[in-house]
């Protein structure tokens, strides 16, 4: 028979074998638990990386999708005069939508000293294109035998083009104003030869088929005439009726496209002459390009030390997300330079640097209260859950002042002779990217480092909250 001192050993002994037995299983559940936790942020990252190497494509080749803007590449600026007492600024919008009508991108026009000025950045450079905008628009459709000047009619007749009319010489039965859409059209595939594509309102398709039935019977011809002069006199051979037509017009590409912009867009509301042209540098050179990098370096070198002294592997995920928003939102900068929607300017990536600033501020502050709250004795992972949820309405404000803002700037603010402000485009892609940022890079890599190193800090910011405490 055991001594009860025996029996206490024993039982005490038993005690600290299922203790340990049962501390072993916490340990083995917390081990599969943060392998999953670990496991789990696999995905996220990955979608992180691809994203990464699809905007560090987009930004190739730089020069083309990143520094293609008169501020960066220069170009040529073209000088234009009326030849009446005009206000010219009345004819800068007009020839700012003609421009892109014509696929020229990042032109900028404007009126001083009663000039109008038109700067196109190298690479884009048109003379043709630039000629075509400045002519006044002045679109008509006239009945070949209602010509009263008996020498143009000859000329018209036996196939002359470009035949100047006299005022008071002819009268339209339309003209641009029921026009209701006008583009360029090839006559025949290949051919090089480009004509118009009209269609009419409802009175100017009434009329036109009504001519044109009239026409038909003797085959007569119907005058197409721009600016006071003829470019073209088709034959009629049907009335047309349906208020769509194509005309032939034996014009390049750039001159039809030309006249459908001008239609389009609507008479300039005085003739333009143009003065001259001339080459002007580009605002940003090489060496301002390399100075300002080698301090910008300098910089993001200084901020990482900085955060790394201050929270040391948070500080790290800090760092990665500001690179992570940096690179993405130059990427989406160069997609929308390339769909022809940014154009880049000196005062664009300002306005970019700014924004990437203010979302790294706003992963910064998660980050920050992540480290508070884990130095408060709470667990890296559940201060890394909680946290985003804390404050997902500042987030969420924040982001919608990026998008809201940005627009409006884009849209209400011109900038410097552009339509728009190109800077207005880095707010709503800010608040995207830094999103991406926070939600695949930050939260995720902090998850992941709270499965090892921030996990074995735990304990040690308990210790010093106690102590600070005490």
């Amino acid at each position: 028979m055991k001594s009860s001192s025996a029996e206490k050993n024993e039982k005490e002994a038993t005690g600290v074998a299922r203790w340990r037995q049962g501390d072993g299983a916490r340990r083995k559940r917390r081990r599969r638990g943060l392998s999953r936790d670990a496991r789990a942020q696999i995905p996220a990252l990955v979608v992180a990386l691809l994203l990464l190497v699809g905007a560090v494509v987009a930004c190739l080749p730089p020069a083309e999708r990143l520094g293609w803007g008169a501020d960066f590449a220069g170009g040529t600026s073209y000088t234009f005069v009326s030849d009446a007492d005009a206000d010219l600024s009345s004819a800068v919008g007009t020839v700012r939508d003609r421009l892109a009508a014509l696929d020229v991108r990042g032109a900028r026009v404007s009126a001083a000293d009663g000039q109008l000025t038109v700067q196109v950045p190298a690479g884009e450079d048109d003379a043709s294109a630039v000629a075509e905008v400045a002519r006044t628009g002045r679109f008509e459709l006239v009945r070949l035998d209602s010509i009263s000047d008996a020498d143009a009619l000859a000329r018209i007749s036996a196939g002359v083009s470009d035949v100047e009319l006299a005022e008071g010489t002819y009268e339209a039965f339309l003209d641009g104003s029921s026009v209701t859409a006008a583009s360029a059209v090839e006559t025949s595939s290949g051919s090089g030869v480009y004509g118009l594509a009209l269609s009419f309102d409802s009175e100017g398709a009434q009329a036109f088929a009504d001519v044109t039935g009239e026409l038909a019977p003797v085959y007569g011809q119907i005058a197409v005439v721009v600016d006071g002069t003829v470019v073209a006199a088709p034959q009629v051979s049907q009335a047309i009726e349906g208020g769509q037509v194509s005309i032939s017009l034996s014009l390049t590409q750039t001159e039809a496209a030309g006249i459908a912009a001008a239609i389009s867009t609507g008479e300039l509301p005085c003739s333009l002459v143009q003065q001259g042209s001339s080459a002007f540098s580009a605002a940003v050179g090489a060496d301002e390009l390399g100075r300002a990098l080698i301090v910008a370096g300098v910089a993001v070198l200084a901020l990482l030390v900085v955060l790394l002294v201050w929270m040391r592997l948070l500080g790290l995920v800090a760092y990665a997300g500001l690179a992570y928003t940096a690179v993405l939102e130059v990427g989406g900068l160069a997609l929308l330079s390339s769909a022809g929607v940014f154009v880049p300017t000196v005062t664009a990536y300002l306005g970019a640097a700014v924004a990437v600033l203010v979302a790294f501020c706003a992963q910064l502050l998660v980050v920050a209260r992540v480290r508070s709250r884990m130095r408060s004795g709470t667990d890296a992972r559940d201060a890394l859950r909680s946290v985003p949820r804390s404050l997902r309405i500042e987030l969420g404000t924040l982001a919608a002042v990026f998008v809201v803002g940005g627009l409006v700037l884009y849209f209400v603010v011109s900038d410097g002779g552009l339509a728009t402000s190109p800077a207005g485009l880095a707010w709503p892609v800010a608040a995207v990217v830094g999103a991406l940022s926070l939600a695949l890079v930050v939260l995720p890599l902090g998850k992941l480092l709270a499965c090892g190193p921030l996990r074995d800090r735990d304990a040690a910011g308990a210790r010093d909250a106690k102590r600070d405490e005490d």
